[in-house]
C-alpha cells in the first residue's frame, strides 16, 4: 500500500466536483451501441451538469452527444436507432400554460423533452409543459413519445371542488398526504401525456388528484401501462397498482385490483404479459421482499414468480456518488427475464425462468450493479457497476454473464490521481450472540500496521436499505483524513432474507445496536484501532441509531447525528410518512401505544447522553422533520452537554446525495471538523 499511496494523493471534500457519475445505460435497438449519462457537480454554478454519451458495444471511445452545459438525462432510443429523446433543463422555447400562452420562467428552467440525431446536429425541443416533462418513452412505431408532466388537478374530471373557500394566502388542508419530502406541499400530480415525436400539441391521457409513474408502451402501441395510486382510499392506504390506458386516450382500467405496491413495468415482446416488481404487503413495505410478478394484458392471472426465493428483487445498495437509473426487468428472446437483486452487500443480475420460477445468478461480483439493459435480438447486455474504490462504469457481457468487458472509463483520470481505500469485508457475531453480521472496513491513507488509528462508525438509513461494496465519497474522505471507517449491515438491513429485514419492527435500537457494537468489538480485535478515539455517525434511521447508541453507552468520544429521528411520538404526526411507515415500524399509535413509543425513542434517554454531539439537519426535511433534532439540541443544552447544531436551509432529506453542491460540501466540512476536534 505504501508504494501505491506514494503515487497518488488523498481524496478531498472538493473532489465531489471531480467525480463523474455514470448512470442510466440504454442499449440501442440493434444492440451495437449504448447511450448513457455522465453527471458532475459544478462548483462555479453550484448545481449539477450532465451529458448524454454514446459508446460502441464493440469497444472504443465513447462520444459526447450533448454538451453537458445543462443537465441532460433519461436517454431513450427511437425504434429505428437514429434518434435519442432525452430530458434537459437547457434554455429553449418558453413553457405554455393550459390556455397555450407562454409562461415567464421564475427561477430554474423546468426540464423538457428534447430529441437529437445520433448522426449529430442540434437538439430539438419537443415539449413546452408549464411544469416541465420527464420520463420519455417512444411509441413502438416511433411516431410519438409518452412522458410525465405535473398538472393542477383543479377542474379535471373526477376531482371534487374544495368546499373551503380561501380568503387570503392561507393553505387549506383536507388530506393526510398533503406534503412529501423533496416536493413540499402537494399541489400538482404527475400524469401521462403523449406528444408527436416531431413536436406539437401534447395530449393528456390521465387525470385526477393522484400520481402516475413508470409507464410502458405495449408492443403494438395501442396501450400504455403505468403505476398509480388511483383507488378511493389512496389518501391513507398507499396501494400502488398497475393500470392501462389506450394510447389514443380513453378509459383507465386497473390490471391488478387489490392491495399491492407495484412498479417497474415491462411488457413481454408478444404483448400478452406484463412483468412488475412489488409486494402484496403494503403496510410492511420495505420490511418485506420485493417480488417479481406477472399479469396478463387483460388483467387476469396475477402471479408471484420469486416469492419462494428469499431475496429482494431490486438494487438496495447505497452511495453518495450515484444517480438513479431505470431498473425495470428486461425480457430476453427466450421468454426469461433479467432482474437486479441484492444479497449480502452486493447487487447482481439474475435470470428468471418464469415456467420453473427459478432464479439463476448471471453475475456474482461483490460490488454493486445499479442498472442493466438488454434488447431483443441481441445476446449482449450492458450494466453499470462499481465497488468501494471503483466509481460506477459501464460493462458489457453476454446475457449468460460470460465474456465481461469494460465499455467506459469516465473516472480513469480521477482514479489515476486519487488514492481510494479498498473495503475489506469483516464478518462478526452480534453482541447479542444470535446473529452473524456483515460489515466492511476502510483503512486510512498511508496505513501502517503498528499505528493505532481513530475509528468512525457509519450507520445507514432506511432501516431497510443495505450498505454495499460501493464508493462513498464521504467515507473515503474520512479514510483520507486518517480514520478507520467501519460500516455494517445490522438487522433491519435488506439483502439477508425477509426475516432479518423485518425483525426490528417495534424494537428499533434494542435489537440492532448489539449488531453495530459487535462490529466495533471485531474491529478493535484487529489491533490497529485506538479505543479511546472512536466516533459514530449516521443519517435518517442511522441518525436515530446514533442517538440511541450514545444514550446507552459512553464508548464513543464523539458523535454526529444527521436528519435524525429522536421522538417517535411526534415523528408519527409530523413526518410525511409517519402515519403509515411510522406506525408500522414502531408497532403502534401515540394514543394506543404511548409507553411503547417513548420506550424506543432516543429522546427518553437524553439525560444519559454524555458523548459530544453535533446535530446536522436540513430545514426542508419532511421525512424526518427538523423538530426531531430541535428537541435533542434543546434538551442537551438544558443538561449543559457538549452539543452543537447545524441547520442547513432550503434542503430536503436527501442533501447528502442530491442536494445543492455547496451545501453538500458544507455538511462534509462540519462533520469532519467535529470529529477532528474531538478525536
Amino acid at each position: 500500500m505504501a508504494a501505491n499511496v506514494a503515487k497518488k494523493r488523498a481524496i478531498t471534500a472538493d473532489d465531489l466536483f471531480n467525480l463523474p457519475i455514470v448512470s442510466d445505460p440504454r442499449l440501442s435497438p440493434d444492440g451495437t451501441k449504448v447511450a448513457y449519462v455522465v453527471t458532475t457537480l459544478n462548483k462555479e454554478s453550484d448545481d449539477y451538469k450532465a451529458a448524454i454519451w454514446v459508446a460502441p458495444l464493440s469497444g472504443g471511445n465513447g462520444v459526447k452527444l450533448t454538451s453537458g452545459a445543462s443537465r441532460d438525462g433519461a436517454p431513450r432510443w427511437s425504434p429505428d436507432g437514429a434518434t435519442i429523446a432525452f430530458t434537459s433543463n437547457r434554455a429553449g422555447l418558453a413553457p405554455l400554460d393550459k390556455d397555450g400562452k407562454p409562461v415567464e420562467s421564475k427561477g430554474k428552467t423546468p426540464p423538457q423533452i428534447w430529441t437529437i440525431a445520433i448522426a449529430g446536429g442540434e437538439a430539438t425541443q419537443i415539449t413546452r409543459q408549464q411544469y416541465g416533462a420527464s420520463a420519455p418513452e417512444w411509441s413502438p412505431d416511433g411516431t410519438a413519445i409518452a412522458f410525465l408532466s405535473a398538472t393542477d388537478p383543479a377542474g379535471e374530471p373526477g376531482v371534487a371542488e374544495s368546499k373551503h373557500e380561501k380568503i387570503a394566502d392561507e393553505r387549506v388542508l383536507t388530506k393526510m398526504s398533503y406534503r412529501f419530502d423533496g416536493r413540499g406541499f402537494i399541489e400538482r400530480y404527475s400524469h401521462l401525456f403523449t406528444v408527436p415525436a416531431t413536436g406539437g400539441d401534447a395530449k393528456q391521457l390521465t387525470f385526477g388528484d393522484c400520481e402516475d409513474a413508470g409507464h410502458a408502451w405495449s408492443p403494438d402501441g395501442r396501450t400504455i401501462a403505468f403505476a398509480s395510486l388511483r383507488h378511493d382510499t389512496r389518501d391513507s392506504e398507499r396501494y400502488t397498482l398497475i393500470y392501462a390506458v389506450p394510447a389514443a386516450g380513453g378509459e383507465v382500467r386497473c390490471l391488478t385490483p387489490g392491495e399491492y405496491d407495484f412498479g417497474s413495468i415491462a411488457w413481454s415482446p408478444d404483448g400478452t404479459t406484463l412483468a412488475v416488481v412489488g409486494s402484496d404487503d403494503v403496510i410492511a413495505r420495505g420490511a418485506k421482499n420485493d417480488v417479481l410478478w406477472t399479469v396478463s394484458a387483460s388483467g387476469d392471472h396475477l402471479k408471484p414468480i420469486t416469492n419462494a426465493w428469499d431475496l429482494s428483487v431490486g438494487d438496495s445498495g447505497m452511495s453518495d456518488v450515484y444517480m438513479g437509473s431505470d431498473a425495470r426487468p428486461q425480457w430476453l428472446d427466450d421468454g426469461t427475464l433479467l432482474v437486479l437483486a441484492s444479497s449480502r452487500g452486493a447487487t447482481n443480475i439474475y435470470k428468471i425462468d418464469l415456467a420453473k420460477k427459478k432464479a439463476t445468478a448471471v453475475t456474482t461480483g461483490a460490488g454493486r450493479i445499479c442498472a442493466v439493459s438488454a434488447v431483443a435480438g441481441c445476446t449482449d447486455m450492458v450494466f453499470a457497476a462499481g465497488e468501494s474504490d471503483k466509481p460506477f462504469e459501464l460493462f458489457a457481457a453476454k446475457v449468460t454473464g460470460k465474456r465481461e468487458r469494460a465499455l467506459t472509463s469516465q473516472s480513469a483520470g480521477f482514479t489515476d490521481e486519487v488514492w481510494l481505500s479498498t473495503a475489506e469485508e469483516l464478518n462478526f457475531t452480534s453482541q447479542s450472540g444470535d446473529r452473524e453480521i456483515q460489515g466492511w472496513l476502510l483503512k486510512p491513507y498511508g496505513f501502517k500496521k503498528k499505528v493505532k488509528y481513530p475509528l468512525i462508525v457509519q450507520i445507514h438509513g432506511g432501516p431497510h436499505a443495505m450498505y454495499s461494496n460501493a464508493l462513498f465519497h464521504e467515507m473515503q474522505l474520512m479514510a483520507a483524513r486518517g480514520y478507520v471507517v467501519l460500516f455494517t449491515n445490522p438487522r433491519g438491513s435488506a439483502g439477508y432474507g425477509e426475516e432479518f429485514t423485518g425483525c426490528t419492527r417495534g424494537t428499533w435500537g434494542e435489537s440492532d445496536m448489539p449488531d453495530v457494537m459487535g462490529g466495533v468489538d471485531a474491529a478493535l480485535a484487529l489491533g490497529f484501532i485506538d479505543e479511546s478515539r472512536m466516533g459514530v455517525t449516521g443519517g435518517s434511521y442511522g441518525g436515530y441509531l446514533t442517538n440511541w447508541i450514545i444514550g446507552h453507552t459512553d464508548r464513543f468520544k464523539a458523535a454526529v447525528t444527521q436528519r435524525c429521528v429522536s421522538n417517535f411520538y411526534s415523528f408519527i404526526g409530523t413526518s410525511d410518512i409517519g402515519f403509515n411507515f411510522g406506525v408500522y415500524e414502531t408497532g403502534g399509535t401515540p394514543w394506543a401505544n404511548s409507553e411503547q413509543l417513548l420506550k424506543y425513542s432516543p429522546i427518553s434517554y437524553v439525560d444519559a447522553m454524555t458523548t459530544p454531539l453535533l446535530i446536522i439537519h436540513n430545514e426542508q426535511d419532511l421525512r424526518c422533520p427538523i423538530e426531531q433534532s430541535e428537541q435533542m439540541y434543546m434538551f442537551l443544552k438544558m443538561l449543559k452537554r457538549d452539543v452543537a447544531m447545524v441547520r442547513i436551509p432550503n434542503e430536503d432529506h436527501n442533501l447528502s446525495r442530491t442536494g445543492t453542491p455547496s451545501r453538500r460540501l458544507a455538511r462534509l466540512h462540519h462533520m469532519i471538523a467535529w470529529f477532528d476536534s474531538h478525536l
